[in-house]
């Protein structure tokens, strides 16, 4: 696949994910706004999240160096990956962090079944991560680039007259 390729996939990606984190957030955000509580901080930052994707593919549209927003974009899916390891299986699902969350949910199995037994129960959480994974995956090929050749190693190639 051509690099030009592979920037189409990862936004196509970028816009999966952000599509998946909005239409997760906004339902649940507008809930806890009718209820006058936050017992949940990942609406309001997955609806901050989802609109930063979309601005950064903007970004790259309007011809802005692709390479912070590549780094950027890396942070933000290990944060979308590391973060659902952490709500689900080590912070009680929020509750041992956040204030206004219910009680802590305590689980007695190992991390990796607890997170593949929340995955499988719901498919928009497995897709998501699916995409995210893919999407990181994507974001380090391009932030690495294609090897830059200097001055110096082509003249040495072509020689100097």
């Amino acid at each position: 696949m051509s690099r030009t390729g592979v920037r189409y996939a990862a936004g196509l990606l970028a816009v999966a994910v952000a599509a998946i984190h909005l239409y997760w957030a906004f339902p649940r955000l507008f809930t806890q706004f009718q209820a006058g509580m936050v017992p949940d901080p990942r609406p309001a930052l997955f609806i901050i999240s989802g609109v930063a994707i979309l601005f950064g593919i903007a970004q790259i549209l309007d011809g802005r160096d692709p390479e912070p927003i590549y780094l950027a974009g890396i942070g933000l899916m290990l944060v979308y990956l590391v973060g659902y390891v952490v709500w689900h299986a080590y912070s009680g699902h929020g509750g041992f962090f956040w204030p206004w969350a219910p009680a802590p949910i305590t689980h007695d199995q190992s991390t990796v079944s607890l997170v593949v037994e929340h995955l499988l129960a719901t498919p928009l959480d497995l897709a998501s991560k699916i995409l995210e994974t893919l999407l990181l995956g994507l974001l380090v090929v391009l932030y690495r680039g294609e090897p830059q050749s200097t001055d110096e190693e082509i003249e040495a190639v072509v020689g100097s007259d």
